[in-house]
């Protein structure tokens, strides 16, 4: 009755009678597996994945690649990812992240961009004074008070700095995943004929962020475009588009950018982490002859920047996917001693952990101690999730993910978090009703794959 309901396209009926076979032989695949197709038919991608999940468990890992089943499962859970992603980021309420993240976004923009030497008592409006106190605000790190601060100078209708204030109340937006609120200062600065061509720069680089962030490749690229036709001198533009580059592995054209960016500043430290971290990319998967040169960049690289601890994390993260395991702690190390307030650093120790040793509870021990200090940190929160999974601790991997996704900025990001969130919980609940062993957590993701972007 089954097969036939299938013929007839007639998904409600497959689920009723696979489900009754089910109840006199629970792991008969075949009705699970139509049942799961039935299910995704008829939007019920949740428990399509469960389905989907069983038959993956039941039959194990290799037999569930060769007959398509984990390709099947995984397209579904994309789809299931994307469509719960557009729902929680329109439901999002703004909130500031990370410093860790704030810091990222402020360390790939020029912020002589916004300096003034304008001494606040010879100003008069309050806009325009509180605009000097939030420049000496994120100069000391203190965001907390940025956003309100920001609010409260454009309220007051500044004569001068009205647009400095308007890019930085976007930046702030975009940060905190208020993309209207971003959009609409960007686009005022756009459309202000009065504005400073460096703001409008920005505002287009800014701007073309917040649709990046929103899935819109085609006006991010646009918005990229335009500000370096508007400034082909500024070496801003040319490292916001490598970077979008390189999310869609447009390797040649990203180095490319990145080569002209340097030329424009030598002493800007992030397009030089991002120019390495895309030539090992490219040694990886097209030019493994490259590998020598990449190695020779991260040498120039941490002699020319000493201080700046995102050198170091890439070369640590180079060096660990390399399996060189001692000699990427040191580095790793040395990137917390620079920045200590950066827990993704530790992050990255407890992953060495995991593949050099085998040490779950080590890395275990890293992870929490990173998110006691910075519980808003998403990338630490992920990684514990997947710890607890290994562990088969699935209600505080569950718990890990449900708060990483409250944090996440873009849909890209959340589309990955929901589809991990109910992988994971329909893995646990397949192995308590089936009865089946979980996957590990090698299936899952492989480690030596979790290489990020040098974040600033």
């Amino acid at each position: 009755m089954a097969a036939a309901s299938e013929k007839l396209g007639k998904p409600e009926d497959v689920v009723k009678y696979c489900s009754k076979a089910l109840v006199l032989n629970q792991k008969y695949i075949k009705a699970i597996q139509r049942r799961a197709t039935a299910y995704e038919k008829l939007n019920k991608y949740e428990a399509s994945i469960k389905d989907w999940t069983a038959v993956c468990l039941i039959e194990g890992p290799e037999k569930s690649m060769k007959s398509g089943y984990m390709a099947t499962s995984d397209r579904v859970l994309k789809a299931y990812g994307d469509e719960k992603a557009k729902k929680l980021m329109a439901a999002r309420v703004p909130r500031l992240p990370s410093h860790t993240v704030i810091n990222s976004a402020l360390d790939n923009i020029h912020m002589r961009d916004f300096h003034t030497t304008t001494k606040p008592e010879t100003l008069e409006n309050m806009g325009d004074k509180l605009y000097i106190q939030i420049l000496s605000d994120i100069e000391k790190k203190e965001y907390d008070v940025v956003p309100d601060k920001l609010d409260k100078a454009i309220s007051e209708e500044p004569a001068k700095f009205l647009n400095q204030l308007r890019v930085l109340r976007g930046i702030f937006a975009w940060v905190m995943a208020d993309y209207q609120t971003a959009l609409q200062n960007f686009d005022a600065v756009i459309l202000d004929t009065k504005s400073y061509m460096r703001l409008k720069v920005q505002a287009h680089i800014h701007r073309g962020e917040v649709y990046q962030a929103k899935g819109d490749k085609n006006r991010a690229l646009a918005d990229y475009n335009t500000a370096v036709q508007l400034d082909e001198d500024h070496p801003d533009p040319y490292l916001h588009r490598a970077q979008f580059y390189l999310s869609i592995e447009g390797l040649e054209q990203a180095i490319k950018d990145l080569n002209k960016c340097i030329s424009l500043d030598e002493e800007f430290a992030a397009p030089w982490t991002q120019l390495v971290y895309g030539q090992y990319q490219m040694a990886r998967t097209m030019s493994p002859s490259l590998l020598d040169e990449v190695f020779r960049n991260l040498s120039k690289m941490q002699e020319k920047f000493p201080n700046v601890a995102d050198v170091f994390a890439l070369y640590g993260q180079v060096l660990q996917d390399q399996r060189q395991f001692s000699a990427a702690e040191e580095k790793f190390q040395e990137a917390q001693r620079l920045s200590p307030d950066n827990v993704t650093y530790k992050a990255h120790v407890a992953t060495l952990k995991m593949m050099a040793e085998n040490n779950f509870d080590a890395a275990l021990v890293l992870l929490n101690e990173a998110h006691e200090k910075d519980p808003k940190c998403d990338f630490v929160l992920e990684n514990l999730g997947m710890i607890y999974i290994q562990k088969q601790m699935y209600p505080e991997a569950l718990e890990c993910f449900k708060k990483a996704l409250e944090l996440v900025k873009t849909e890209a990001e959340a589309a990955h978090l929901s589809a991990l969130y109910i992988g994971i919980q329909c893995q646990w609940e397949v192995c308590d009703e089936y009865n089946v062993k979980p996957v590990s957590l090698a299936d899952l993701q492989d480690f030596s794959q979790m290489m990020t972007a040098p974040q600033g």
